[in-house]
């Protein structure tokens, strides 16, 4: 779902912008205003690792397409939602600077898409179900919803650039309400499988997330080559931008040197893990003490 250089143009890339930027702010004034929901530096870092480890792992919808998981409800059970929104963001923003994995100036709209939409009010929707039904059929739905409202954002951004035809509207909504049920699936099955109570002095509630972290990397290798739903769905009716992405990423491609070989995508991986669980922690850690002064 990560938009390519070029993909949008005209006013919508300044918008996407601007409202990327206002809902990433306001996750941070929610922080800093309830100083209690801010997470420890470990929690958010293993979790935003986990989120950039499971958007490597791109799986088979039906042949020639894929998906991968956008994790966005996951990061805001895991963390709340605020603390989710800021989780996407850093890994979208990594995904682009060091991968080129979307566009940079596709950043705005990705992380408008992804982060505010999918995470923060796919986490909003999950947190309303919460008090009408089961724990477990809410994080599922609020799952599924995060795809469906990415998608739309998507159509409606499409829209705007004149790329949004009829054709094009029906293959993206039937691809991506297949990723829908996959993502609520997914999102149930690793918040259970991660979420423990924290207990200070205790590091156990972190050794999920960590076995999460290396079964990604393990994994990623096995990733499908499939082209993801959007890029599927531009492809078929010759709307793919030929413009390469962020040009200066050291490990386009998650590659990380010139190679499609195991050793190179495992590497790359591995320091993706490792950039977003340092720059996580270490943000935390200075936002907490900025919180408290």
């Amino acid at each position: 779902m990560h938009i390519p250089a070029e993909m949008l143009n005209g006013a919508i890339c300044p918008v996407t912008a601007v409202a990327a930027t206002a809902g990433v702010a306001a996750s941070c004034i929610a922080l800093f205003k309830n100083k209690e929901e801010i997470p420890s530096p470990h929690k958010f870092a293993l979790t935003s690792a986990a989120v950039f480890g499971v958007q490597m792992l791109n799986y088979p919808i039906w042949e020639g397409v894929s998906g991968h998981l956008i994790g966005g409800v996951f990061a805001v059970a895991m963390l709340g939602i605020p603390a989710g929104v800021l989780a996407l963001t850093l890994v979208l923003v990594i995904q682009t600077l060091m991968f080129a994995d979307g566009g940079l100036l596709m950043l705005g709209a990705n992380v408008l898409n992804m982060g505010v939409l999918a995470a923060g009010i796919g986490g909003l929707i999950r947190k309303a179900l919460l008090k009408k039904i089961n724990s477990n059929v809410a994080t599922f739905l609020g799952g599924g919803a995060s795809v469906l409202l990415a998608a739309t954002a998507l159509v409606i951004e499409l829209a705007f650039t004149g790329k949004a035809s009829g054709g094009v509207l029906q293959t993206l909504f039937i691809t991506h309400a297949a990723l829908a049920v996959v993502e609520g699936g997914a999102t149930l099955a690793l918040f259970k499988l991660c979420h423990r109570e924290e207990v200070p002095g205790q590091k156990k509630a972190y050794v999920p997330l960590a076995i999460l972290l290396l079964a990604t990397l393990i994994l990623s290798p096995f990733a499908s080559s499939f082209p993801d739903a959007f890029e599927f769905t531009m492809e078929k009716f010759g709307m793919l931008p030929d413009a390469p992405n962020f040009v200066n990423a050291p490990f386009p491609d998650y590659a990380a040197f010139e190679s499609e070989s195991m050793i190179s995508g495992l590497l790359a991986g591995l320091i993706g893990l490792i950039t977003v669980t340092a720059i996580g922690f270490i943000a935390t850690l200075f936002g907490k003490k900025i919180a408290y002064k």
